[in-house]
């Protein structure tokens, strides 16, 4: 019951949490509740003359001590790992048969886009270089294996271009290290694309009245973007071991983010605004039934497996 107003409807149960209840907005939408976030106010469509106050919430919560951030990140940790598909969507699970489909895109292999080479061009001819970086013998051991393995997987080839730009490792926050091409150089004299880059905001108006969603992550997106051959040479980058060169887009570049979204075009600009939505490197399938999203999500997957 809110003020006078009661309805029957299902929650689910939560245990130790720092509010009494948590309205989602199923049941917001089931009320017509409207909120008046500034005024701490809240009233209903067919009672819009009787605010009522959201009263002693946050009082409650520290008066009990309690951290609501911490409750809801622990949270969401528990949640992630008893949902899944099987538990989300009742049998038979059609969105699960359409990714068994397709379990081959699902391996971890990097692949290649097809008919889109990405050019990067220069405002000037003038050479772009620098000394490769002096390493200490443990992390020019570690340098190496970062090299080789982008040899390994057809990312980088060897050079014999004019341009050299300094190759280094990198601490990440997490431990461990990765190497970074520090291309501040070549950036300088990159030719700024203007193609349009997607707005988060957009997302809530195409998804809006739908109810089912895909969220596909590309694993390494620039690497699975060629570039032409020119491109190719300007991308070089040098170590105390050799020249190199990326034939795939690399991290570091300005335009990086316009080259990803332009391949990502050149797949689905027929689907976006329709049940497709990209930013950066994750690509949302979303639809308004779990039928219509099986069809959705095949069409999306065929594309990607044709690359």
């Amino acid at each position: 019951m809110l003020g006078t107003f009661s309805w029957n409807f299902q929650f689910k149960i939560l245990e130790g949490g720092p509010f009494p209840i948590i309205l989602g907005l199923d049941f917001l939408s089931h009320s017509k509740m409207v909120m008046d976030l500034e005024g701490r106010e809240y009233y209903f469509h067919f009672a819009s003359h009787l605010p009522m106050k959201f009263e002693g919430l946050i009082e409650n919560v520290k008066k009990e001590g309690l951290g609501a951030s911490s409750y809801f990140q622990q949270l969401a940790k528990d949640a992630n790992k008893i949902v899944t598909l099987s538990s989300t969507f009742p049998e038979p699970n059609l969105l699960e048969e359409v990714l068994k489909e397709y379990s081959e895109l699902f391996s971890g292999q990097l692949a290649t886009v097809k008919g889109a080479e990405y050019e990067i061009e220069l405002l000037d001819q003038l050479l772009a270089r620098s000394p490769p970086y002096d390493c200490a013998p443990p992390k020019l051991k570690l340098l190496k294996e970062f090299v080789e393995d982008l040899l390994q997987k057809g990312v980088v080839r060897p050079s014999k271009s004019p341009y050299a730009s300094l190759a280094f490792l990198l601490p990440k926050s997490g431990g461990g290290y990765q190497m970074v091409v520090d291309y501040h150089k070549v950036n300088k004299k990159v030719c700024f694309h203007s193609y349009p880059l997607p707005k988060i905001e957009q997302a809530f108006l195409h998804f809006l009245g739908a109810t089912v969603f895909c969220i596909l992550d590309f694993n390494s997106a620039y690497y699975q973007i060629p570039l032409t051959p020119q491109s190719r040479r300007i991308t070089a980058f040098c170590t105390p071991f050799g020249l190199y060169e990326f034939d795939k887009l690399p991290m570091g570049i300005s335009i990086g983010c316009q080259g990803l979204s332009h391949a990502v075009d050149n797949l689905f600009a027929d689907l976006k605004g329709e049940y497709v939505f990209n930013y950066l490197n994750n690509l949302v399938v979303y639809s308004a039934m779990v039928s219509e999203h099986q069809e959705h999500l095949r069409e999306v997957l065929g594309r990607l497996h044709v690359e």
